[in-house]
């Protein structure tokens, strides 16, 4: 999905359901990895952006990126309105519920690196793509072993592998 598109989304769902504007950009990060998106404040706790991150626009479903806007403008809009707006706080938990947009930690989007171990067989995963390029450089937790990579999983938000 692209990023006017999801600026679109975010814009009507504050303006229909709080009656606020969206007076922050929405703002795509390829940096984010662990994070799906995140709205971004400063030091004096003036709103500054939200942020989306680039996996999540580039594999998630349609359904799982409209839930991750729907809580970061969650976030945005109990702040202005000046209420609880932390992940955790119970009104802000309340909120995510009453509008079906998903709680932190609870949707997974993005690529991994799958590896077995050479020892012992084990299977794991890895955000690292230069395990991919120089896999005698790293060694797995379970038994310290030498590690073989055996292919990418991608992950769309929806508890359905890709591939």
């Amino acid at each position: 999905m692209d990023i006017d598109r999801v600026k679109q989304i975010a814009r009507v769902f504050l303006t229909e359901t709080y009656g606020i504007e969206l007076s922050i950009p929405v703002e795509r990060n390829n940096r984010l990895r662990t994070t799906q998106g995140r709205y971004v404040i400063k030091h004096d706790d003036t709103p500054l952006r939200i942020e989306l991150s680039g996996q999540t626009l580039e594999y998630g479903t349609e359904g799982a990126i409209i839930g991750i806007v729907k809580h970061e403008c969650i976030h945005y809009a109990l702040h202005q309105l000046g209420k609880p707006y932390q992940d955790g706080s119970a009104y802000f938990e309340a909120e995510l519920k009453k509008h079906d947009a998903p709680r932190t930690g609870t949707c997974f989007i993005g690529k991994l690196y799958t590896f077995t171990c050479d020892d012992c067989g084990q299977v794991g995963e890895t955000w690292r793509k230069q395990l991919t390029l120089t896999p005698e450089k790293y060694r797995t937790t379970c038994c310290r072993g030498t590690l073989t990579w055996i292919g990418e999983k991608i992950y769309n938000g929806s508890n359905e592998l890709l591939y």
